[in-house]
């Protein structure tokens, strides 16, 4: 991902640099004064102390300053990752709407062969629970001819035509008012 440089950003190479001349500057002016100057400051030590607590102060506020802006980029480079992001996701879900997602059409066409194999093999399966159905049927219309047919012997006949009779003479009898 390419750097981003916010408005005011200094370069982060730039500033080491310059707090190591510092420190460097500062390290190489202390040989450099001779032995009879270091004991004329000697009374004035409080003095140095104070520059001390003051380049600390200034050494503390710029890393502050530093701080701060190193947030401000994080913020702005995590706001843009997220907007990114979204961005991203609208684009998939729009090709899913759309179906011309190679993450979606994968899975959907093998939903869909198996939801065809299925159909067919329901299909199949009823037709064969249909015919089992007539079989049945057939099979025990058949056993209730034969039967008919062993039972209805001569005796039959004639237990089946007086039966008859007697539903005639019963219907006359309703007819009478």
């Amino acid at each position: 991902m390419p750097s981003m440089k916010v408005e005011g950003d200094s370069d982060g190479d730039g500033d080491l640099s310059g707090g190591e001349t510092e420190r460097s500057g500062g390290s190489s002016r202390g040989p450099d004064r001779d032995s009879s100057a270091e004991e004329a400051d000697e009374p004035d030590s409080d003095d140095s102390s104070e520059m001390d607590e003051s380049e600390c102060e200034r050494r503390r506020n710029e890393c502050l300053d530093n701080l701060a802006n190193l947030e401000h980029q994080f913020t702005v480079l995590r706001e843009q990752l997220y907007n990114e992001r979204v961005k991203d996701v609208e684009y998939q879900l729009a090709e899913v709407r759309g179906g011309r997602s190679p993450e979606y059409l994968g899975p959907l066409r093998r939903l869909q062969e198996n939801m065809r194999i299925r159909i067919e093999v329901a299909g199949i399966l009823k037709q064969m629970r249909i015919d089992n159905i007539k079989h049945k049927f057939e099979a025990e219309e058949q056993a209730a001819h034969q039967h008919f047919k062993i039972t209805a012997g001569a005796d039959g006949f004639f237990l089946i035509s007086s039966a008859i009779t007697d539903n005639d003479t019963e219907i006359e009898f309703d007819l009478t008012p």
